[in-house]
């Protein structure tokens, strides 16, 4: 008897994400909006990557005060699941050394949305975000490389409690000027096995996550 309500139980575990990863209604949808670019970088894959020309000193952004920046994911599965974080702030102190440049992501976990309640408040449970015991994502660079085809921060990720090494390639875009404040656009992408942060596995979401993230950080 106990067997059997152990095997429904599981049983009722699996159509849950299932259901949860499966259903098709509910699609992210981003609220960035770009601001035109004054001057505008072009990459020569064939020429190396130098030092952006940007004026040392501190730029921020924070998604409660600016539409001009944004942090993506994507996990595959059962279905892909699309998703982003409202809430976050991105601070980058450019060194008059580029490559001795600090650079700090802070991300409120309770803030995914992938455009769908029910599939939120599962993410932010135990066996992924556990965002009441984890309430920040937090990424670390204390150094910048010049990879052969962009920048790369060499950091740490801290998600759900753990911190491992992760570098984040990245390119500068540009710059301009948005309500008379001068500001650097960024972007990149960053792949990491979510697993390895002590997420559990599940047959409805794939372990590999693709993070991607745009921002115009303002000079301070």
């Amino acid at each position: 008897m106990v067997k059997k309500i152990l095997i429904i139980g599981t049983v009722l575990v699996v159509i849950g994400v299932v259901v949860i990863f499966a259903i098709p209604w509910g699609e992210y949808e981003s609220n960035l909006e770009k601001t035109e670019l004054d001057t505008e970088v072009v990459y020569d894959e064939n020429e190396e990557i130098t030092a952006p020309s940007i004026d040392e000193g501190a730029y921020s952004v924070s998604s409660k005060t600016s539409d001009g920046a944004e942090i993506l994911f994507l996990t595959s599965g059962l279905k892909d699941t699309k998703g982003g974080f409202e809430e976050f702030t991105i601070s980058f102190n450019v060194a008059e050394d580029f490559m001795s440049s600090e650079l700090s992501v802070e991300i409120q976990t309770k803030s995914i949305n992938t455009g769908n309640v029910m599939r939120d408040e599962h993410l932010l449970e135990e066996d992924f975000f556990y965002a009441s015991e984890f309430p920040t994502i937090i990424y670390q660079a204390n150094a910048i490389d010049f990879g052969d085809t962009s920048y790369i921060a060499k950091g740490s990720l801290t998600l759900n409690g753990t911190t491992k090494e992760l570098d984040v390639p990245f390119l500068h875009k540009g710059g301009g000027e948005k309500d008379l404040i001068p500001f650097e656009a960024f972007e990149g992408t960053v792949i990491f096995d979510r697993t390895q942060y002590g997420q559990e596995e599940s047959s409805g979401a794939g372990n590999e996550v693709t993070l991607n993230f745009y921002c115009e950080l303002e000079k301070q």
